[in-house]
Formats: structure tokens, sequence, C-alpha cells
């Protein structure tokens, strides 16, 4: 069985992708390809060469936002207009305006591209590595696996698919221009499906560009942001470290196919959620399930036991225990109809 995972597009949210991959590790899930578009195809070229290591050093770097080659002023302006979600709906006089009419520098990106020079890693590796761009002078997409790449030509190829609009243009293969593959294919797991995988889980971001249908839905599984990342060009470290945390736990509730929708918690059977319910009064049962929103039996505790952990605030880098967090709740004095239906639970399961 060959499994892959395609690695989407959105800036610096990318450092997600990291985390998430670091999932797979722990749970010891053999990946025999990588695809990736825009920051995406970076963050799989270094999985495909074996670097993991090295690209959760790079994203945990403080300075991993000048990457992008925008200064403090520039970041907090995009920011407030809430660039990553409403990248095409800014005017071009707003653009105009935040680029000075030049564009953002691709030379710090050039420098991380060249200074992990992964080409030879990836041609020897054991991995199979494919990435999406855009060539501007025939508009034409391009899906390319590393074997249809010329020798040598694998570090511009990054930076075309990496090439966000907001970048000053420079030719860079074949003496043409490229735009951010993510633009026509922002989940490029029809690349592995076509190449005869099997399973395919799309590490997805959020960010702008189209999502092809996949040829067989039934072989991708979507992991995505439980959470709110971080902007797509943000300078702030404290916020990208986040965005690894939460795509690791992510992944994991999803590798794990643990149970819960705000937070995570070990995975129980439909049926000990059902002998749970069944001291509950009919009336309390059926006001709690509409006030949670719940289908059944597992939705109503979990959605119950999320609803106070969230009052709470607590924290979603965690793998909880259900039976633990109900006794936990249980003994509580609170009044509300939720703890009232906690304390109501049949107590003999526990």
């Amino acid at each position: 069985m060959k499994t892959g995972i395609a690695f989407a597009g959105g800036g610096v949210k990318g450092s997600y992708q990291i985390g998430a991959y670091y999932a797979f590790k722990k749970c010891h899930i053999k990946i025999n390809g990588v695809t990736g578009t825009s920051i995406g195809s970076f963050n799989a070229a270094m999985v495909a060469a074996h670097k993991e290591k090295e690209l959760l050093d790079f994203w945990s770097n403080p300075d991993v936002g000048k990457i992008f080659g925008i200064d403090k002023k520039i970041s907090e302006e995009i920011n407030l207009k809430k660039f990553d979600k409403e990248f095409f709906e800014l005017s071009l006089k707003e653009i105009k305006k935040i680029l000075k009419n030049t564009g953002l520098p691709v030379d710090g990106l050039k420098d991380v591209v060249n200074h992990f020079d992964v080409e030879d890693d990836i041609r020897n590796s054991d991995m199979d590595f494919g990435l999406s761009t855009l060539r501007l002078k025939d508009a034409k997409p391009l899906d390319l696996f590393i074997e249809d790449m010329p020798k040598g030509s694998l570090n511009n190829y990054l930076l075309s698919s990496c090439y966000l609009p907001l970048f000053k243009r420079e030719k860079l293969e074949n003496d043409s221009y490229y735009f951010d593959g993510g633009i026509y294919n922002n989940a490029p797991y029809n690349m592995l499906l076509n190449k005869g995988y099997d399973l395919v889980y799309s590490i997805e971001l959020k960010g702008i560009g189209i999502k092809q249908i996949p040829i067989d839905a039934s072989k991708v599984i979507i992991i995505k942001p439980s959470r709110r990342l971080s902007k797509m060009l943000t300078l702030d470290n404290e916020a990208i470290i986040n965005n690894i945390r939460i795509g690791y736990y992510d992944a994991l509730k999803v590798l794990k196919k643990y149970d819960g929708k705000k937070y995570i918690f070990k995975s129980k059977k439909d049926n000990y959620f059902k002998k749970i319910n069944s001291l509950v009064d009919k009336d309390t049962y059926n006001l709690v399930k509409g006030f949670v929103g719940a289908k059944n039996d597992k939705e109503m505790v979990i959605k119950a036991i999320e609803y106070l952990m969230d009052k709470e605030n607590a924290t979603y880098f965690n793998v909880y225990n259900i039976r633990k967090m109900i006794k936990k709740y249980r003994q509580e004095d609170g009044d509300s109809i939720i703890n009232r239906y906690l304390k109501a639970l049949k107590m003999t399961i526990f």
C-alpha cells in the first residue's frame, strides 16, 4: 500500500505542516511520497530529503517570517487588512501602496532554498517528490515530479511554486516567469493519486487558491486546522510555534481516530456512551441534547464536556481521557444544566 502526503500552500501558515508531519512519525506511518504547492512544496522537499529536523528548526527560528521579504510595518498593514483571507479583495490601489510599485523581494526565499539545496538528497530519496506551479507565458499549470525536472533546476522550481503575486517579478526557469502553484492547485493530492497511490493525506491551511476535485475522494484524508492559525505573512514567532503545535495535535487526532471536536479524547466505543446515559431522565436528556446540538449519546457527552472545558480555557495541546474528565466535572459544584446532566450519568460505569 502506497501512502502519500500533499502539502497545501499558505505562507507562514506552512509551519503547521511540520507539526503535522511529526504526528505521522509519532504514529510510525510510512510515507512513500510527498507533493506540495507554494510553501507546501518547500515543506514537501525537506520531508522527501529526510530533513524534517532541519525543517522544524527552520520554522522555529525567530526570524523565519523575514524570508518573505517583509518588514514589521508592512506585515502589520497586511495583517490589519486580513491579507490571508481577503487576498483577492484587496484593491489594486492598496496592493500598490503596500509594495510601493516594486513588489516584495524574493532574496530571503532564495537564500533559504539555496541554503538547504536538497536536490541531490531528493533524487536519491526513497520517497517520490512533486510540486505544482504555474507558468505565466502560456498560463500553463505544471504538476512536476522530480524526474520531470532537469538536473540542477529544483531550486528554481521550488521558488516558482512559492512565487506569491506580491513578489517582485523575476524569470526563474527556462527564461520564464512563474506564479504560485496554489492559485490553481492548492491541494495537490491528485498528483499522487494519478501515480497510483492508495491513500493520500492532504495537510491543508485554508489558504488562497483552488482545491481541485479529487479523482477518488475515498483515497483522500484531509487534515486541516482546528484552531485559528497565524496570519499568512506574520513575523510573530510565538504564533508560528503555535501553528506547529496545532498541526501536531490536529494530525494526531486524525491518525489515531481520536474523539472530540474542540478537544481531543482517547476513543471510546459508542456503547459506552449509551450505557452511561441510561439513568438520565428524559427531560434532562432532551434539554442537554438540544443545548449542545448533539446527534447521539456520544456527541452529547463529549460536547457537554467540551462546553465546560471551553469555559475554563482548557489547553488543546493534550489528549484527554473522557472518563476522567466526566469524573472531574461531576465533582464540581456548578448548577448549570450541563453540571446536573453529568452528575446524572450512570456511576457504576466508572
